[in-house]
């Protein structure tokens, strides 16, 4: 399996080789370009893998703790082998979040273990570490709202539940890092 960083560099190879392909896809938006890779185009799906990287990582490296580039990836090949079933008229992003998410929840369910791994020094690692505590869908729901920024009903798509649930597990989430923040600064 190649690194993140081969697999990454082999992405910005490609654009390097076609920089006219490249600065032509980079004008298109999500939904154009989900559309040319539903009908085979790779550069584009090459193109919202480059524009979605960091959001997914940031996903994965919090729901997961450990592993993330190895999920990244997993979730870009997932929407790759699936490109032809992207769901017109919902944003390619939330779509890349519903798999990231999807394949994080499945490695935490068959190695319940990986969560919460290691103790850190800086607070976002001390905020990975209380996350890592905590129920997997309860992290899912914070991940996307405190995290991605993304609305209620976004996050509610993503995880394939309502608003009103995601709401209130967020706001518990939120109230269980404020107490346990507090309480490691005590």
């Amino acid at each position: 399996m190649k690194s993140t960083c081969e697999v990454r560099g082999g992405i910005r190879t490609l654009r390097n080789v076609a920089p006219l392909v490249a600065a032509t896809l980079r004008e298109h938006s999500d939904e154009v370009l989900a559309q040319r890779a539903r009908a085979g185009e790779g550069a584009a799906f090459v193109e919202l893998a480059l524009r979605h990287w960091n959001g997914v990582h940031r996903i994965v490296r919090n729901m997961l703790v450990s592993d993330a580039a190895e999920a990244a990836e997993a979730t870009f090949r997932t929407a790759l082998g699936s490109a032809r079933a992207f769901a017109d008229g919902v944003p390619f992003r939330i779509l890349l979040y519903r798999a990231a998410v999807g394949i994080s929840l499945a490695r935490l369910h068959s190695s319940p273990a990986q969560a919460g791994s290691g103790a850190s020094r800086s607070l976002a690692g001390r905020v990975r570490e209380v996350l890592g505590r905590l129920d997997a869908m309860d992290r899912a729901c914070y991940v996307l709202r405190d995290v991605e920024e993304l609305s209620f009903e976004e996050a509610a798509f993503v995880l394939r539940t309502s608003p009103e649930i995601v709401r209130e597990r967020a706001r518990r989430v939120g109230v269980a890092l404020t107490v346990s923040l507090d309480a490691k600064l005590a």
